[in-house]
């Protein structure tokens, strides 16, 4: 009898002690946290993916200075990084560098090691420390939990995009149709822990023109251990630290602390769009940023060498400041050290670009973001094409006032300016309107107008776009625009008609198959463009 007492004891502590140590580890998940990185027009990206445990319809908590903004969810996901949607309200004023938590659930390798420790009195395992997100920006707590030991297997991630369009209609004939197709593909883990190798490219081919073009854009063998502070890269890249140094064939090095970062770049210039002529350059940067509570400063210097004798160099200054938890300012700066590629205009030492934005939300529903920039003789300096928008680009001030509802409709005003300090100058004036999942029928609404005084031309524009999900696997958009304008000396006004309608649609093996229509009517001619474009994500 007290031998089966004593069994029954050793059970039931055996199960109290599982019941607390799952209690403990949120039953099977994990919180973790990220961050913002890029904003498009209807998706934001973090810096959170497969790595991390990140999996397509993941709900994910925005903050910003420990302010809840609202829910998201995942609707894409790559090793490193991710795309999220607003779910709740629908449209959330979120910013690059706003705050993301999400829940994910751990690896059931995790969860089974966990029972049989428990179950298993007579067998210890060795406990091995393992970051979740080796690609992660912020350095990352250990989860002290044991993993199997191809959990650090190579695996393929990456997506791929290919488009057809045709184009033709206009009285002389010409018709042209072009293929392209671009991809991204990473191997994570490549036999070794948090070393990844990843490529980018792209190729076209035009009717016009028998030949094909393709690029690689990005070829790279990364490093980045969570538990290091230092992390590597190799081959052609883009920098993260320094994307004025473009595109380079080199390696890169960053150490990273709570407080600092210190960034190191080298290579040759790549010429990634096959430019004849282009001039072949070494590149070298070297960065540091000091991080405080109240934001972070950034002090570095880009230097190029052409046939072994210094051609440009550039000193790099920005900071970023949190002044309250509804303000912040932006502001970084170039100075070229005037050697060999000066203009005319540049003295001894020259500022060759500024720029400074506020972001200011003093309520949750009112958002206010203002920009601007300035750039030296951009069009002798950059060899940019002599555009009308190009010439009056050296001085650019931009503002937006937002305002959201509860209902999920946003309505936006915009002004914006560019000049040259003469008399080319740009005005733009505009209001928008977007209202998501309005009626039972879940219409999404955008709306807009826009006016136009330039030192060329005149002008304003019209426009709206309604969408619906007709069928589960099935989107619908429609859009027109009107564009009227005139060129100065002219006693009458341009039309031009845009309408447009797009079908998207859920294919089993594809990430989305959509169908576009375009027409452009003016002056009793009418062109159109068909394009249908395919992407998948694995």
């Amino acid at each position: 009898m007290r031998g089966v007492m004593r069994q029954l004891e050793k059970i039931i502590l055996q199960r109290l002690i599982l019941i607390l140590v799952l209690a403990g580890s949120g039953i099977g998940q994990e919180l973790i946290s990220g961050s913002i990185t890029y904003i498009s027009r209807d998706q934001a990206y973090i810096d959170l993916g497969k790595k991390a445990g990140i999996q397509i319809g993941d709900s994910v908590q925005v903050y910003r200075n420990d302010v809840w903004l609202g829910v998201a969810s995942v609707s894409q996901t790559s090793g490193a990084s991710s795309a999220m949607e607003g779910l709740d309200p629908s449209v959330i004023a979120w910013d690059i560098g706003d705050d993301v938590q999400v829940e994910v659930n751990l690896p059931k390798s995790i969860q089974a090691s966990s029972t049989a420790a428990i179950e298993s009195h007579s067998e210890s395992k060795p406990v091995v420390q393992v970051f979740l997100d080796s690609s992660s920006y912020a350095p990352r707590t250990p989860s002290n939990m044991s993993l199997d030991s191809d959990r650090f297997a190579p695996t393929f991630t990456g997506y791929v995009s290919t488009r057809v369009s045709d184009r033709g209609g206009d009285t002389s004939g010409v018709r042209e149709t072009r293929g392209s197709i671009y991809g991204q593909f990473k191997v994570l883990d490549l036999g070794v822990r948090h070393l990844d190798v990843s490529t980018y490219l792209r190729s076209n081919r035009s009717s016009r023109d028998s030949s094909s073009q393709t690029g690689i854009y990005s070829i790279m063998l990364s490093y980045d251990n969570p538990g290091s502070h230092f992390s590597y890269l190799l081959g052609r890249m883009y920098h993260p630290q320094f994307s004025m140094l473009g595109t380079i064939d080199g390696l890169g090095m960053t150490w990273r602390s709570d407080r600092r970062v210190i960034a190191v770049a080298a290579g040759l210039m790549s010429n990634v769009n096959d430019i004849q002529g282009q001039l072949q350059r070494n590149k070298f940067g070297l960065l540091d940023e000091e991080r405080f509570k109240w934001g972070k400063v950034q002090v570095g210097i880009i230097g190029e060498t052409e046939s072994g004798a210094f051609s440009r160099n550039y000193l790099l200054l920005g900071s970023t400041a949190k002044l309250s938890s509804s303000l912040r300012i932006r502001g970084y700066s170039e100075f070229d050290l005037d050697l060999q590629d000066q203009s005319q205009f540049q003295s001894t030492v020259s500022l060759t670009r500024f720029r400074a934005s506020i972001n200011w939300r003093p309520w949750r529903s009112l958002i206010s973001t203002s920009r601007y920039s300035y750039r030296e003789n951009v069009v002798d300096l950059l060899d940019s094409a002599e555009t009308e928008y190009e010439k009056a680009a050296r001085h650019t001030f931009n503002t937006n006032l937002s305002l959201i509802l509860g209902s999920g409709m946003s309505i936006t005003g915009q002004a914006s300016f560019r000049g040259d300090g003469t008399n080319r100058q740009i005005q733009i004036y505009g209001v928008s309107l977007s209202h998501r999942n309005f009626t039972s029928q879940s219409y999404q609404l955008n709306a807009g107008g826009m006016a136009m005084f330039s030192y060329l031309s005149e002008g304003g524009r019209v426009y709206a776009s309604i969408g619906r999900n007709i069928l589960p696997w099935l989107d619908i958009d429609l859009y027109d625009e009107v564009f009227l304008y005139r060129i100065l000396g002219e006693s009458s006004f341009r039309i031009r008609h845009l309408p447009e309608i797009s079908f998207s649609a859920k294919v089993p093996g594809l990430q989305r198959l959509r169908l576009r229509t375009r027409f452009e009517q003016e002056n009793g001619e009418l062109l159109y463009r068909f394009s249908l474009s395919a992407s998948r994500q694995f």
